[in-house]
């Protein structure tokens, strides 16, 4: 291998670091604009001055605006602890617990990122994954009630595990995102009770 190879083969360990911390400094820059001005003026030419690097280095790392809005999602969801999947009654009901207050804490970024097309399509990418995550979930609560019965209690712990619960019950009810999370958590042990209760009563109704 000739040398000049080996030199565009190799990439700096600290170089790579100073990329992503690059890349860090532009998504807090484009997480506090869009918390104070909101999606309308997300610019490019302002966030490059508030990380403190050229708009060049911003469009470098996010040619457009969908790819920053697909970047601030990932960063969010990390600062919010978010992202992962369920797969048992234990996280269903510590997940609300955990991020209701999260998604309070940062309201103004969770409330434009919910609603803008790009939070959507982002949930969207991986919402048969957290659906296969809570049916597994409530699998054991739903064991002896019909399929189409168990899909609707899966539906509905989806719903009470979603910013759609957080602010409905914030801003109709003036809940916390503490006392949110405690609500939803509640409702989903309830119902997961009631619908095991239910399977039971139909497993003895057939072998009686």
């Amino acid at each position: 291998m000739k040398a000049s190879e080996l030199t565009s083969s190799y990439r700096s360990p600290l170089r790579e670091e100073q990329k992503e911390a690059t890349r860090q400094r532009i998504l807090d820059a484009a997480g506090k604009l869009l918390e104070d001005r909101g999606l309308k003026d997300l610019s490019f030419a302002v966030i490059a001055e508030m990380a403190g690097v050229k708009e060049r280095t911003v469009y470098r790392h996010f040619p457009n605006k969908d790819a920053l809005l697909e970047g601030l999602w990932g960063w969010y969801q990390s600062r919010i602890r978010y992202g992962a999947i369920v797969g048992s009654e234990e996280e269903l009901f510590a997940q609300p617990l955990r991020t209701f207050p999260a998604f309070e804490e940062n309201e103004q970024l969770a409330r434009t990122l919910w609603l803008s097309p790009q939070g959507r399509e982002f949930r969207l990418s991986n919402v048969e994954d957290r659906k296969k995550g809570i049916k597994s979930a409530v699998a054991d609560a739903t064991t002896g009630l019909p399929p189409r019965e168990a899909r609707w209690i899966a539906a509905v712990i989806h719903l009470l595990n979603s910013g759609a619960a957080l602010w409905t019950m914030k801003d109709y009810w003036g809940f916390s995102g503490e006392e949110a999370g405690k609500a939803s958590a509640l409702a989903m042990e309830l119902l997961l009770n009631a619908a095991r209760d239910r399977g039971r009563r139909n497993s003895r109704s057939r072998k009686g």
